[in-house]
């Protein structure tokens, strides 16, 4: 954190940061409007540049930090050295976990980057300054669980009334204005036919396309599965150990839902002795990025892009023969290795370089604030010289930057300078995906059966 003092001379680049929960729009104090001017009124006073205004808004404190968008482009910025400040009003707008704090607090002092907020006063050069911070924190997140603690008393009110915990609400209702669940009609009506099509066909997969071409609704697998599986279609509340069995209107019978689940258990069994599609997991469309999903036809394994084949929202509409890709690595993985080396080192090199230059851009920052500190009388000479030998003796010393890992393709090399195919052609299913897998993070296919791009894992 920084002192109050303005600091002269470089423009210093500024973060304004808000964050609000939901409850809290409705206070005009801590609206986003009420932060957002505050804050800029004060960075406007110090004549620091704001570089960007990052806001979460309906984000409580309870929420971890990779359900804060905004915040995490933040620190993609700090981590790019555009922000010299973050400011925001609260020390709890920032953060209510000890351990998040330090987490990021390392980033920052990682790139020279400080932060100050407007209604209170820290001080992290000192052990009492940190120890008041932790302090704050762990109140901050004590009240945070309260907070969370008196939420599920308000939850299970709700639910035992029959109201709405969110906005959201199954595909067939609607919520009124009583915050409760309704039929929609239209909905419920699709609805009802996709169970009894399904209750009749049993096929997951023919019932999604039946209700796509007669009433033009695009649902996945995965949507269709959990259709099938929700309760409140029969008007019964049962999640997270809350129940209510009269929760709102039914669109299906108790007797026709307990059938359809029985079905589905039936119709789920397991792959049979020896379906093991070598590369699930592995093969990828290179026009929508999803993995290739594994079938066989006639005896013959293939792949193909369910993106295509079960919600037409992809022109990947071939299949991908197994042994074509086998075929394909067999000619190609030695070329393919040697050109992935070629290329981990050149990236290598280059991050090796923009981490060291980093951390001298850094220092060098430190040392221009400091001596403006100085030249403006704000630290005397003693105190000048003590910090000019700290930030040069630590720019002069700079340690080698941490370097990634590079891949280790010393098992796959020894296993190509062997007999491959020799060796190869007497494993198993298994055991050749197991093979693949440890060398292959993901191979890239194309409409035409084209690899586009290998990368290995």
């Amino acid at each position: 954190m920084i002192k109050d003092e303005l600091l002269p001379g470089p423009l210093v680049r500024v973060a304004l940061y808000i964050r609000v929960s939901g409850e809290e729009q409705k206070i005009s104090g801590l609206s986003l409007e009420a932060q957002q001017e505050r804050l800029a009124k004060y960075a406007k006073e110090r004549g620091w540049v704001i570089s960007g205004v990052y806001v979460d808004a309906a984000k409580t404190a309870r929420k971890r930090m990779h359900k804060r968008t905004r915040f995490l482009e933040m620190l993609e910025d700090v981590k790019q050295n555009k922000i010299d400040i973050i400011l925001f009003c609260r020390l709890d707008r920032w953060f209510r976990s000890v351990k998040d704090y330090y987490k990021i607090q390392e980033v920052l002092e990682a790139h020279g980057c400080d932060w100050k907020t407007v209604d209170e006063e820290y001080d992290t050069t000192t052990a009492n300054g940190r120890l008041y911070i932790n302090v704050k924190l762990s109140i901050a997140q004590n009240e945070a669980d309260i907070d969370g603690e008196r939420i599920d008393v308000v939850f299970d009110s709700k639910i035992d009334h029959g109201t709405v915990v969110s906005g959201s609400s199954p595909f067939g209702f609607r919520v009124n204005d009583m915050k409760r669940l309704e039929i929609a009609p239209e909905e419920a009506a699709i609805v009802q036919y996709a169970f009894n099509y399904y209750e009749t066909n049993v096929t997951q997969r023919g019932t999604i396309k039946y209700i796509r071409e007669t009433y033009g609704v695009n649902w996945c697998d995965a949507t269709f599965r959990r259709m099938l599986a929700e309760e409140l279609y029969t008007g019964v509340y049962n999640r997270g150990g809350r129940h209510n069995a009269s929760f709102c209107p039914a669109i299906i019978t108790r007797q026709q839902f307990d059938h359809v689940q029985e079905l589905t258990k039936r119709n789920a069994r397991s792959s049979p002795s020896g379906r093991v599609y070598i590369f699930t997991s592995i093969l990828t469309c290179s026009e929508c990025s999803h993995k290739l999903s594994g079938y066989i036809a006639r005896g013959i394994f293939y792949y193909r892009c369910n993106q295509h084949f079960q919600r037409g929202r992809c022109n990947h509409n071939h299949s991908a023969r197994e042994e074509y890709v086998e075929k394909w690595l067999f000619e190609h993985l030695h070329e393919q290795i040697e050109e992935q080396k070629l290329e981990w080192e050149v990236k290598a090199a280059e991050k090796k370089r923009s981490a060291a230059a980093t951390d001298k851009a850094a220092l060098k920052r430190k040392l221009t604030k400091l001596k403006e500190l100085y030249v403006n009388d704000l630290i005397d000479m003693n105190e000048y010289k003590k910090d000019f030998e700290i930030y040069t003796a630590a720019l002069q010393q700079i340690p080698e930057p941490m370097v990634e890992k590079q891949p280790d393709f010393t098992a796959i090399e020894r296993f190509l300078q062997s007999d491959f195919r020799i060796i190869y052609d007497t494993l198993t299913r298994e055991e050749k995906r197991t093979l693949w897998r440890s060398v292959i993070k993901e191979i890239k296919i194309d409409n035409d059966q084209n690899i586009t791009g290998i990368s290995f894992g």
